[in-house]
């Protein structure tokens, strides 16, 4: 009988390999890199391969990027925004998508913060936006931190779930589920989840913060 072939170990770096693509695919994802390059590149008319021609890379390698599927090295992607051109700080300033009707699942929205409070953000492609909507949960006791927001627009909220306390302009106010608050100018405030459970907290400002 013939013998068995050694284990399954080579077998791992595949393995290694998928979770280190899947960790740049991430990375690429989490900036936009691949939309905004898309976005820029379509702008001055060049077509992949000649922009990859101009900054010395593969074709594959524009298209990688532009598909979320590679995160490029700063000095990389440094090389590339000088073939269009475009600065790296006007790059990363760009709307990600031209689109003005945008849908998003519960799982698209775009994390600002973690933890104990947790706020989400719709329209973040879209850097010329007037108006930012917020999804916002707080846990028992979180709050939107130790120093007030300040924000030079207006703000207006509504209580989803849970028992909120707004302090503002010296005063503080209970709020409870279906209720809300609305501050028209500079008004320095801080929202606190004062009850037992998750609080959810639906926040609208303008002009746009992210």
């Amino acid at each position: 009988m013939a013998k068995k072939s050694a284990g399954t170990k080579p077998a791992a770096k595949p393995a290694r390999k998928l979770l280190r693509a899947s960790k740049s695919e991430r990375q690429a994802s989490a900036l936009a890199v691949g939309a905004r390059l898309r976005s820029v590149r379509e702008l001055t008319g060049m077509s992949q391969r000649e922009l990859a021609k101009r900054a010395g890379v593969t074709n594959a390698t524009i298209s990688l990027i532009e598909q979320e599927s590679h995160a490029p090295s700063l000095a990389s992607l440094h090389r590339i925004l000088n073939a269009i051109p475009i600065s790296m700080a006007d790059f990363f300033a760009l709307p990600t998508t031209q689109e003005n009707v945008l849908f998003y699942d519960k799982d698209d929205l775009a994390s600002v913060t973690r933890g104990a409070a947790q706020l989400s953000v719709l329209g973040s492609e879209r850097r010329d936006k007037k108006l930012q909507l917020f999804f916002e949960r707080y846990a028992p006791g979180a709050s939107t931190g130790d120093e007030l927001i300040t924000h030079e627009g207006e703000t207006a909220a509504v209580i989803v779930q849970g028992t909120v306390e707004l302090e503002v302009d010296g005063r503080t106010r209970r709020i409870e589920a279906g209720g809300g608050f609305q501050l028209l100018g500079k008004h320095p405030y801080r929202l606190s989840n004062v009850g037992r459970t998750t609080a959810i907290v639906v926040c609208a400002c303008t002009p746009a913060l992210i």
